[in-house]
């Protein structure tokens, strides 16, 4: 088994159910030269009697534990058994051989483990066919990330306290802890339907705002929450608590910027072994 591709997905209704399998039809019809399992991690617990059904070719699972991004990708790693396992989500369109191209381009340069495909779908000026990074929407995008089997066991799974905010940056800075390149290949392609941003008036406190000064003290908060531009952090309690356990994590914002820069500095000169130190 080559590859194995773990999808995330909420089948409540015949829209959900539409983008799943566009995904699913689109994934399967991009590398027909490819062996590969599809896994599908649901998390509807009465999908059984829903009337969805997805192709036999997939196997779908429906955890017992209320929704975690990162425990539910964990159940489907676990499940697989490729050599490459794609951790994505299921708004995505898969254009012809993008898994391909990550191959040649790790079969090229073995020492890349963990791939992002580009969602730059009409951008074929690239200069490289590749782009090494650990920067979080443009190296790493979290709702396609492809690795080696092996990576995902070496760096322990994924850190099950993210529920789901600030997942990406916590396995972007787990790569970089771990001396483990990560390349975003300009060559495959894969494009990611945005659900459409709601836009927010941010005149004043919003509602969201004043709703969540109700649940917690401000005065508590370490000063780095309160500053300006982070705003969106007070607009939802989750989104909040998960940037606080990623700074817990990783240090603050201050913190981190300096022990980003001293590991960016080991791994130019090849010493990116001693991040497990500084991270």
């Amino acid at each position: 088994m080559q590859l194995s591709v773990v999808i995330l997905s909420y089948t409540t209704t015949e829209g959900l159910f539409e983008m799943t399998s566009n995904c699913i039809n689109s994934l399967v019809d991009s590398e027909k030269d490819t062996k590969m399992e599809v896994i599908l991690v649901e998390s509807n617990k009465d999908y059984l009697n829903s009337g969805f059904v997805y192709p036999e070719f997939v196997k779908v699972i429906v955890p017992e534990a209320d929704f975690n991004f990162h425990k539910f990708l964990n159940i489907g790693i676990k499940e697989s058994k490729g050599d490459f396992v794609a951790l994505c989500n299921n708004d995505l369109i898969f254009y012809k051989n993008w898994f391909s191209e990550i191959l040649k381009i790790q079969k090229a340069n073995p020492k890349i483990e963990s791939f992002s495909p580009s969602g730059k779908i009409d951008d074929f000026g690239f200069i490289n066919d590749f782009e090494l990074g650990y920067k979080v929407r443009t190296h790493v995008l979290g709702w396609c990330l492809v690795a080696t089997k092996e990576v995902l066991k070496r760096i322990g799974y994924l850190d099950e306290t993210f529920n789901f905010g600030y997942a990406d940056n916590d396995y972007a800075m787990t790569l970089k802890k771990y001396n483990i390149k990560h390349a975003l290949v300009n060559t495959g392609k894969v494009e990611h339907l945005e659900r459409e941003k709601v836009k927010k008036n941010r005149e004043g406190l919003s509602e969201g705002y004043k709703k969540l000064q109700e649940k917690v003290s401000l005065e508590k908060l370490p000063s780095y929450v309160l500053q300006k531009g982070n705003e969106y952090l007070l607009e939802d309690k989750k989104v909040l608590d998960d940037y606080l356990k990623y700074h817990i994590k990783w240090g603050s914002p201050n913190l981190l910027y300096k022990k980003n820069k001293i590991a960016d500095l080991l791994i130019r000169f090849h010493l990116g072994f001693f991040n497990r130190i500084i991270l």
